[in-house]
């Protein structure tokens, strides 16, 4: 029965993408006749109703209502990978409230391109899911209607690989698991699992069980490859078993020893997550060869009081996410000297300080900054309007205690360009812009615009970027391990170097996929999410998936 199912998906599939080449070309002779304008930029969002894909998309709500999803039906027991505390609905949720979507601007070629892509997709699924229901004779739901409501999609019937998505439920419900949905799963991981199914291999949903690792390290054994969706600090949460953090992580690096991907790996997210990976990429056309990392207050005194005695800079604590510990720091009534190592400030000497997460500014000597950096406030440090209370270096370099420190660069104002990746391909690009006339993109204090990845106003910094890719991991020290299947680099405006841009930050570690976003809650599912929103979460799902897998043949390859 799978072997004849998967011929006829098979056949599908090639007489979808023939006919879906003659509706193309149709299509582009007659924009080219009709449509002077066809390259201009316009609006990202696309009206609801008007393209065939939400004409599908319709179509198969309607028979979803008709026919709901029943837990005891065949198809959802096939998909029923999930194995926690708690089970998946698999009913339809009423819809929630609806955000309206912000417009962007693309080329309309890229418009074409997306739109194709994902109208293939979707009809191939449906059209397999109707050869199913067709050979087993019983009334099923289809494909997209499972994938909608929240279900994990069967595997296929000779699946390449085996993978799992691993999560975790910390103690303490809702506060601590924020980035749930009502049935205790994150908001984004039955995608993600269906992304890989789609892409050829078996994919299961679990979580980690620290009061049973034994158990759960077995169980891991049998898999290929692992994708963890686990956010920062949930394994380390009050009421979690002491250690889970530490004895998850060796688990994880044991497993790549093996050989077997563990996307992404602890020492994959400690090395690009930590703020000294910009001192490792600094010889990169996406680095600044000036970036120096300090793990002792004796390296922070005698690096900073160079720099900034030779112009404005950038100080960066390793921990947090939102701009907090991040000073841009310059001289007060003191001239900056011609050349790096001229001379060095004093203790006395004056500084204008302004922290990134909210942009408030502060008048500190050189002295007073440096104490707050190792201390803290108080004492030598003085008085401090910071919420975050400095240390930076607490702990050693061990446990991320840690500063960096860059020039300052004085086009931050124009705005921080995000590269949202998914291994090696560009998905889409994000342009924070401050608002208020304010220097920092980051706390939420930004406008956003969206582009794709063919965008003409990132050509150079597209293309400069594809050619450091190659070597970032080894430029990490990870050399061996493969990109992160999602993450992002933060990019700033720069002039005087070989590229447009430089990278301020990588982050890694459970890149949130923002399209899903409305299904994240104790009362929400993805039942909650946009037609057009849950369209451009699946189709970077979908990616992932097929990233994941290629992965994995390089890696049976080599």
């Amino acid at each position: 029965m799978a072997s004849r199912l998967h011929q006829k998906a098979v056949e599908q599939q090639a007489k979808l993408a023939r006919r879906r080449r003659e509706e193309e070309e149709a299509r582009q002779q007659k924009e080219a006749e009709d449509m002077k304008s066809m390259f201009k930029p316009r609006s990202f969002a696309k009206k609801k109703g008007t393209s065939k894909l939400h004409a599908d998309t319709a179509a198969m709500k309607n028979h979803r209502a008709a026919s709901p999803p029943r837990r005891d039906s065949p198809l959802m027991r096939a998909g029923s990978g999930y194995q926690s505390r708690r089970s998946i609905s698999p009913g339809p949720s009423p819809r929630g409230s609806r955000g309206k979507r912000a417009s962007t601007e693309v080329s309309r070629r890229s418009l074409k391109s997306q739109a194709s892509e994902e109208i293939l997709s979707t009809k191939h699924t449906v059209d397999l899911q109707e050869q199913k229901n067709k050979e087993l004779g019983v009334e099923l739901p289809d494909v997209m209607a499972v994938a909608r409501s929240g279900g994990l999609l069967p595997p296929p019937p000779s699946p390449r690989y085996r993978l799992a998505v691993v999560g975790f439920t910390a103690p303490g419900g809702p506060s601590v698991n924020t980035d749930k949905n009502k049935n205790g799963v994150r908001y984004d991981s039955v995608p993600i699992a269906n992304g890989v199914v789609k892409a050829g291999a078996a994919c299961d949903l679990f979580d980690y069980t620290p009061e049973d690792h034994d158990a759960f390290a077995d169980k891991v054994e049998a898999y290929d490859g692992l994708i963890v969706r686990i956010n920062p600090g949930q394994l380390s949460a009050p009421g979690t078993p002491p250690g889970s953090q530490v004895a998850f992580d060796e688990l994880m690096m044991s497993l790549v020893a093996k050989g077997k991907p563990v996307w992404s790996s602890p020492a994959v997210q400690k090395q690009m997550g930590a703020k000294d990976a910009l001192v490792k990429i600094k010889d990169l056309s996406c680095g600044l060869p000036d970036t120096m990392a300090y793990y002792t207050g004796e390296e922070l005194e005698s690096g900073f009081k160079q720099t900034c005695a030779f112009q404005p800079r950038v100080i960066k604590q390793n921990r947090g996410s939102a701009g907090e510990g991040i000073w841009l720091c310059w001289l007060e009534g003191k001239d900056y000297c011609e050349a790096l190592g001229d001379t060095t400030l004093d203790d006395s000497d004056q500084l204008k300080l302004m922290e990134m997460n909210d942009n408030h500014v502060e008048f500190h000597t050189v002295r007073e900054f440096l104490a707050f950096c190792v201390h803290g406030p108080g004492g030598e440090a003085g008085d401090w309007h910071s919420a975050f209370p400095g240390k930076y270096l607490e702990g050693g370099k061990e446990v991320g205690g840690q500063l960096v420190d860059q020039r300052l660069l004085p086009r931050i104002t124009e705005g921080e360009v995000r590269m949202q990746m998914v291994k090696d391909t560009l998905f889409a690009i994000i342009h924070k812009q401050p608002t208020d006339g304010g220097m920092s993109a980051v706390g939420g204090i930004a406008k956003y615009a969206f582009y794709q990845p063919e965008a003409p106003e990132f050509t150079e910094l597209r293309l400069k970027f594809q050619q450091d890719i190659p070597s970032i991991m080894s430029a990490m020290g990870l050399r061996g391990e493969p990109l992160p299947v999602l993450w992002t680099a933060d990019f700033i405006p720069v002039d005087g170097h070989v590229a447009p841009y430089v990278v301020g930050e990588f982050n890694c570690s459970c890149v949130g996929i923002s399209k899903f976003g409305a299904a994240c809650g104790p009362d929400k599912d993805l039942g909650d999410v946009e037609d057009e929103d849950f369209d451009e979460g699946t189709r970077l799902t979908d990616l992932i998936g097929l990233k994941a897998v290629e992965t994995l043949d390089e890696m049976h390859s080599s």
